[in-house]
């Protein structure tokens, strides 16, 4: 083998690491980011009365139960300081798991490679909602299911992975 042939062997393989890198780097947990009519990940907001909202984080199956409730909690705050209140209440929350099952061969060869999926492979997928309630004013220190919305999204903010199109209500 002549020391030409090598060199482009070796430029075609770190050609393919790169190629794989970029690939494995799009994996990743489902960014903070409106769902959309393509995918149901992400999250969603309705406005049920003035100060009462139903909110929800849905992640794929790279996206953690933490990781879905820590999305949750900072759509609640976001949802609450952007309606120009404090705190929030939450009157009941819920944790959903799904649990999908991708068969050997149900894939065509291009999502064979493609990210987030892998044939014959058992994965989760996480959905939180909660009805939150919206208040102005100081915290009350004696109702633990009240949260200071500045104090979350301080705490949960650096975490927060957002995505392309980011905003909230």
């Amino acid at each position: 083998m002549s020391l030409h042939a090598l060199g482009r062997d070796n430029r075609r393989s770190a050609a393919a690491v790169v190629a794989i890198l970029m690939v494995l780097g799009a994996c990743g947990p489902t960014p903070f980011q409106p769902a959309d009519r393509d995918s149901s990940h992400g999250y969603s907001v309705e406005r049920l009365e003035q100060d009462h909202f139903r909110i929800g984080f849905s992640g794929d199956s790279t996206t953690s139960e933490q990781q879905v409730a820590d999305n949750l909690a900072y759509l609640a705050a976001q949802v609450t300081l952007r309606n120009g209140a404090d705190y929030y209440v939450v009157e009941n929350d819920k944790m959903e798991r799904a649990t999908v099952y991708d068969p050997l061969g149900s894939r065509g060869p291009v999502e064979y490679f493609s990210c987030c999926h892998s044939n014959g492979v058992t994965s989760h997928e996480y959905e939180g909602k909660a009805d939150i309630v919206i208040h102005k004013g100081p915290v009350p220190e004696n109702d633990p299911t009240a949260h200071d919305a500045r104090a979350v999204v301080e705490e949960l903010g650096p975490r927060i992975k957002r995505g392309d199109r980011y905003g909230v209500y």
